[in-house]
């Protein structure tokens, strides 16, 4: 996949994707083929799978709180 592809696939810009996701190390390894890189669909499945998950995880801590100060009665 590559970093186009990524971008969109993970609904993000490609110099995110640069800058936070392949820089620090997160979607690991990186081929390159004539200057062009790429990553595994399979690691970047993973990864949105993962911040979907944490994601919702953080919607629902936010609900509860919310109910339990009875912000929406």
């Amino acid at each position: 996949m590559s970093i186009a592809e990524l971008a969109q696939f993970l609904n993000v810009s490609r110099s995110y994707v640069v800058r936070k996701l392949l820089r620090k190390h997160v979607l690991r390894p990186v081929y390159v083929f004539g200057g062009c890189r790429y990553v595994l669909r399979s690691k970047a499945y993973a990864y949105r799978v993962k911040r979907q998950r944490i994601a919702r995880r953080a919607l629902r801590e936010l609900a509860r709180v919310s109910q339990e100060a009875r912000l929406y009665s």
